[in-house]
């Protein structure tokens, strides 16, 4: 093989494997990025799912969504506090990183005049930075279920042009560290 030959070899393989990193992170979805399986490894089951793919973004400064939710069986995903397991991913592709920050931001100071609302919905306990997670990650705690005080976690991330939240629990293990795991995992799959 002459040397000309091994570089046209090397830069096809090469552009096969870019190509097929890009077209792996245009077609993830929440349900791939963590599947029924992985989900019921992280907390428990049996559970129920509910899930939108990709739901199309128009006049948005992101290109689509997509959500999935896992839940114990039987459970409302409406109203999921009372849930002994739950899981909830929602994924958004924007068309830079700059505008996936910019959003990102906005989200956290919604979340910050929310909590400071007298007639909130839940009370927040924590709402700040999370450090070694993505680009930029957001906590929020919250007090979920005022009968039993289980704390529930939400964190608020943005990876490059991926934004999103995910919150996980199994009662009655920390849903923060659940959470931080599920996070984990979800950030090995984005580009």
């Amino acid at each position: 093989m002459t040397s000309r030959h091994f570089i046209a070899a090397l830069s096809t393989a090469l552009f096969l494997i870019l190509s097929t990193a890009a077209v792996n992170a245009v077609d993830l979805t929440a349900c791939r990025a963590v599947t029924a399986s992985d989900a019921e490894g992280f907390v428990g089951g049996p559970l129920d799912v509910s899930k939108v793919d990709k739901k199309i973004m128009i006049n948005a400064p992101w290109t689509h969504d997509s959500s999935c939710t896992y839940i114990t069986k039987g459970e409302n995903a409406d109203a999921p506090e009372s849930a002994s397991r739950f899981l909830d991913l929602a994924l958004r592709f924007f068309e830079s990183p700059e505008t996936a920050q910019k959003i990102h931001q906005n989200m956290i100071e919604q979340y910050r005049k929310l909590a400071a609302a007298p007639d909130a919905p839940f009370k927040f306990i924590t709402l700040e930075p999370l450090d070694g997670f993505a680009d930029q990650a957001f906590l929020l705690e919250v007090i979920a279920g005022p009968a039993d005080g289980y704390k529930s976690a939400q964190i608020l991330f943005y990876k490059g042009k991926v934004g999103g939240s995910i919150a996980a629990w199994k009662k009655p293990d920390s849903s923060l560290e659940t959470t931080k795991i599920v996070l984990k995992h979800i950030l090995s799959q984005l580009p």
